[in-house]
C-alpha cells in the first residue's frame, strides 16, 4: 500500500523536504516529488479533511489507476449466469466464452484469458468462509488416510495394505491413529471404542464422513445413519453428525489430522518392514505420542498438554465395560419361520412369520428383536446355506413331520415291549425321516383303533411269526388273530359259549346223549 498521507504529513506537517522525507519513510526521494506533485494538482487542502479515508485520497492522487481497475470490458459480463452454467455437466470456460463472444455488443471484444481472469476474480470476491470455533468436550472428526501401510505376511511372503484411521478431538486437536485390515463396519467400531479409550472419555458430537460403514444413504440435510454404527454412538451416548458431501470444510480438523499423520507418521515408517498389525501399531503409538507432545507454533502448550488441561475434564465419562462389536440390520422372516443372517437361516417362532426382525450379531450369537423385545437367541453359526431351528419354534404339525427315531421308540414303550421291538424293525428299514413319520403315524392309528393292550397283543403274535410290516400286523388286528396267545380272553369266550342255551345249539350234552343211545341199541 502505497505512504501517500505519510508523505503528505512529512512534507506539509512537518515541513521536511524531499530527501528528508524519503529518508525518513524508506523510499525514493523521487516518489515523494511524484506524490508531491499529484498533490498540488488534486487541488486538496492541507490539512485533509477529516471524513477522507486513504481510499478517497487515492481515488484523488490517481485517477487513471483507479479507472484501469474498473475497467468497463468485463462489468458488462454476468459471471453469476457463468458460474451457474459451469455448475452443468460437460460445461468448460471455453466454451462459454465463445457463446459470448457471440452475442456480445459491437466493438467490444475480451481475450478468453482475460474472460477467464474476471470469472476466477468474480469466484474469489464471492468466498467466503466462517470461522469454526470449537469447544472443548464437544467435537471429535474421524476419516480414513488415503495412504495405506504394506504389512508383510512372514510365512507366504504376501504383502497386503492394511488402513489407516485417524480420529482428532475438535478443541485441543488431540490426535489418535492406528491401523485396521479394511474399512468395513467391525474394523471401524473397533477403532472408535480404541480411540474412546485413548482419549479417556467421549465427546458428544462425532462428525465421519460418509463411507457406508458409518452413513448407509448420504443426504445434505438427512443422512441415514448405519444400523450398527447408530448402535455403538447410542451405546457411547455420543451423536453422529456426518460431514456433507463434498464439503471437506465441515470436517477441517480431520483433513488437517490426516496430513499430519501422513508426514509425521507414515512417512516416517516409509521404509520400515512390518508382518503384523500389532507391530505396525506399536511403532505409530511412539510417533503419534511424539505428534501430540510436539509445542504449537503460533500458541502455548501442544496437543497433549491442551487436552489434559481442557478437554479430558470435558468428556463424558467411558462406559464401565467397552462396547462389544455388533452388526445391526433388519430382515423379514419367511413362510418357513426362517430369517436370513450371514448366509445361514435361523428360525423364529412360527407365529411370527412374515414379521420384520432387527438382528444384533456379535462373534458368538444372534439376537433376534422384534417391536423393542428380544424374541430368540441363537448361537452363530458359520454353516453357510443350513439352518439353525429351534423345536418350540416349529408348528404342531411340523413338529410331528420332523420328529424323530427316539420319539417314535419313546411313544412304543407307553405301549409295550412288543411295540417297541416291532417299531425298531420297521424304522430300520426307512430310508428317511418321513418313511418314519409315516410308520409311527400307521401305529398310532392302530392303537387308537383296537385299543393299546390290543395292539401289543398283535405285536407279540407278529413277532413270533416274523411279521412285520404295518399292513400284515393290520390283518392280525381286524381278524382277532392276536386273541389265540390271550389266555383270559380264550377263558372268557368258553364261559360265555357254555352260557349260551338256544334250541338251535347243540352243545357236548347233546353228542353225549346221541353216543350213549347208539351204544346201547348195538349191545341189544
Amino acid at each position: 500500500m502505497r505512504k501517500t498521507r505519510d508523505v503528505l504529513t512529512c512534507l506539509f506537517g512537518r515541513n521536511l523536504s524531499n530527501r528528508q522525507t524519503a529518508l525518513s519513510l524508506g523510499i525514493h526521494h523521487s516518489t515523494v516529488g511524484d506524490y508531491y506533485a499529484r498533490f498540488i494538482r488534486s487541488g486538496l487542502p492541507w490539512p485533509l479533511p477529516a471524513d477522507m479515508d486513504d481510499s478517497a485520497l487515492e481515488a484523488c492522487l490517481f485517477p487513471a489507476t483507479k479507472a484501469k481497475k474498473q475497467s468497463a470490458s468485463t462489468s458488462h459480463i454476468d459471471y453469476a449466469d457463468v458460474h451457474a452454467q459451469m455448475q452443468k455437466k460437460g460445461a468448460t470456460l471455453m466454451v462459454l466464452h465463445l457463446e459470448w463472444q457471440e452475442r456480445a455488443p459491437s466493438g467490444q471484444h475480451l481475450g478468453y484469458s482475460q474472460f477467464c481472469k474476471g470469472y476466477r476474480a468474480w469466484r474469489k470476491s464471492q468466498r467466503i468462509s466462517m470461522r469454526r470455533v470449537e469447544i472443548y468436550g464437544e467435537t471429535a472428526y474421524v476419516d480414513y488416510s488415503g495412504a495405506t501401510i504394506n504389512i508383510t505376511n512372514p510365512e507366504s511372503g504376501e504383502v497386503k495394505s492394511a488402513q489407516v484411521f485417524i480420529g482428532v478431538l475438535g478443541g485441543s486437536s488431540y490426535t489418535y491413529c492406528e491401523v485396521t485390515w479394511t474399512q468395513r463396519i467391525r474394523d471401524w467400531i473397533g477403532s472408535h471404542i480404541r480411540m474412546f479409550a485413548y482419549f479417556g472419555g467421549v465427546p458428544r458430537v462425532i462428525v465421519p464422513d460418509n463411507l457406508k460403514s458409518a452413513v448407509t444413504k448420504a443426504n445434505r440435510h438427512s443422512p441415514v445413519i448405519n444400523e450398527t454404527y447408530q448402535a455403538m454412538c447410542r451405546y457411547y451416548n455420543v451423536t453422529p453428525f456426518p460431514a456433507r458431501p463434498y464439503k471437506p470444510k465441515d470436517k477441517s480438523r480431520a483433513e488437517g489430522a490426516v496430513l499430519l499423520a501422513q508426514r509425521r507418521i507414515l512417512f516416517v515408517l516409509r521404509s520400515r518392514k512390518f508382518f503384523s498389525l500389532e507391530e505396525a501399531n506399536k511403532e505409530i503409538r511412539v510417533l503419534l505420542d511424539r505428534l501430540n507432545h510436539k509445542p504449537f507454533q503460533k500458541r502455548e502448550g501442544c496437543r497433549f498438554s491442551q487436552w489434559q488441561e481442557h478437554e479430558l475434564p470435558s468428556l463424558q465419562a467411558l462406559p464401565a465395560t467397552p462396547y462389544e462389536v455388533a452388526e445391526w440390520g433388519k430382515v423379514r422372516a419367511g413362510t418357513d419361520y426362517h430369517v436370513l443372517i450371514d448366509c445361514h437361516y435361523y428360525s423364529v417362532p412360527y407365529q411370527l412369520r412374515g414379521r420384520e426382525f432387527e438382528y444384533r450379531m456379535t462373534d458368538k450369537a444372534i439376537d433376534l428383536i422384534c417391536k423393542g423385545k428380544t424374541i430368540v437367541l441363537h448361537q452363530r453359526s458359520n454353516k453357510a446355506g443350513e439352518s439353525t431351528t429351534l423345536d418350540e419354534h416349529k408348528s404342531p404339525t411340523h413338529r410331528a413331520v420332523q420328529q424323530t427315531d427316539e420319539d417314535a421308540l419313546s411313544w412304543a414303550a407307553e405301549v409295550g415291549p412288543n411295540t417297541v421291538e416291532v417299531m425298531r424293525l420297521q424304522l430300520g428299514k426307512g430310508n428317511a425321516h418321513l418313511m418314519g413319520y409315516r410308520i409311527t403315524q400307521s401305529m398310532k392309528s392302530l392303537a387308537k383303533t383296537y385299543t393299546p393292550s390290543r395292539l401289543e397283543e398283535a405285536c407279540a403274535y407278529a413277532l413270533a411269526n416274523r411279521i412285520t410290516d404295518v399292513p400284515s400286523i393290520r390283518n392280525i388286528l381286524s381278524r382277532q388273530l392276536d386273541k389265540l396267545f390271550s389266555p383270559d380272553t380264550s377263558a372268557t369266550e368258553d364261559s360265555a359259549a357254555h352260557n349260551v342255551i338256544h334250541e338251535n345249539i347243540r352243545g357236548a350234552q347233546y353228542y353225549d346223549h346221541i353216543l350213549n343211545s347208539d351204544e346201547e341199541k348195538q349191545s341189544c
